[in-house]
């Protein structure tokens, strides 16, 4: 459980994001870490479309500044 009491699913394919669809109140997506920039924006985009909560939609899509 997170602090937003949501139970976390770990995900690699944009098709399993339907699967919370029916639950997206209880469970939240977590994008594995081993999962492409490409296929996070991917992700990023579904989940605005189907109204489910990715916990982190942000890693990898952000560059950083050195």
């Amino acid at each position: 459980m997170t602090s937003t009491q949501y139970k976390k699913l770990g995900l690699y394919n944009v098709n399993e994001l339907e699967l919370l669809m029916m639950h997206n109140r209880t469970y939240c997506a977590k994008i594995a870490h081993d999962v492409s920039t490409k296929k996070r924006k991917e992700f990023v985009e579904r989940e605005a479309q189907l109204d489910v909560v990715v916990a982190n939609k942000l890693a990898r899509l952000c560059s950083q500044r050195r």
